[in-house]
């Protein structure tokens, strides 16, 4: 077992050509792409969390395009994350295009009736217009004892972001007081389908290559996401 302190965690791959604009942070170059990454800490979750958070928005804020990681994506040294990077070169490059001038906006809306979720679905056309492609929307309606909730993500021009409040705002309008949080700008979390393979033979090291226990995978939704989401909203 690595111990923690040796850990490298991988919060990001941006492009090779803009990692030194992410200042403060770790830039492993493969390629076209590089990965920032930084120690782990040994530190409680949630300030780990926030920590996280807050290195990724460093790089949305630097960078045109990120891939963002979940918490603990972590490697045992900067030979096996670089060999990590290379194994994955491809792919990544091909969510960074994806990405590239584009963020995450989120929407979640509680519907108290049947009357509001038909008035949502009128209302979420200009929303939709920014992100026309089905694979730019994340959206699902969820049913508990105080009613349904609605959830979208959206991937949009970061141009369109004003264009964005101005849809949530007709949504407010169409909903008539129904309770609304607006999200974003974000790293596009929900947008990451990509799940990391280990490196495939033997690194420059001449040690084994990392097995997937070593070097973990992306998933859709970080844990820094979940924490801290919709505690940054606002009320459009």
């Amino acid at each position: 077992m690595v111990a923690a302190a040796s850990l490298l965690r991988l919060h990001a791959v941006v492009p090779a050509g803009e990692a030194a604009t992410a200042t403060g942070l770790c830039a492993i170059a493969c390629g076209a792409i590089a990965g920032l990454a930084g120690k782990v800490r040994g530190e409680p979750p949630r300030r780990a969390a926030l920590r996280h958070d807050r290195v990724v928005g460093r790089a949305l804020a630097a960078c045109s395009s990120v891939v963002p990681f979940r918490l603990g994506t972590d490697a045992p040294s900067a030979a096996a994350l670089r060999a990590t990077l290379a194994a994955n070169e491809p792919a990544l490059a091909h969510q960074l295009a994806r990405f590239a001038g584009r963020v995450e906006m989120g929407l979640r809306v509680k519907l108290p009736s049947l009357a509001a979720l038909e008035a949502l679905r009128a209302g979420l056309a200009p929303i939709r217009a920014l992100a026309p492609g089905l694979d730019d929307r994340r959206e699902r309606l969820m049913s508990g004892a105080a009613g349904q909730v609605f959830e979208g993500c959206y991937l949009v021009p970061r141009g369109d972001i004003a264009a964005y409040w101005s849809g949530v705002r007709e949504v407010r309008a169409a909903l008539r007081g129904a309770p609304l949080v607006a999200s974003g700008p974000w790293a596009a979390y929900s947008f990451c389908d990509l799940v990391l393979r280990p490196e495939v033979g033997r690194n420059a090291t001449g040690r084994a290559p990392p097995s997937s226990r070593e070097v973990t995978t992306c998933i859709r939704s970080g844990p820094s996401k979940r924490i801290s989401m919709w505690s940054r909203a606002r009320s459009a």
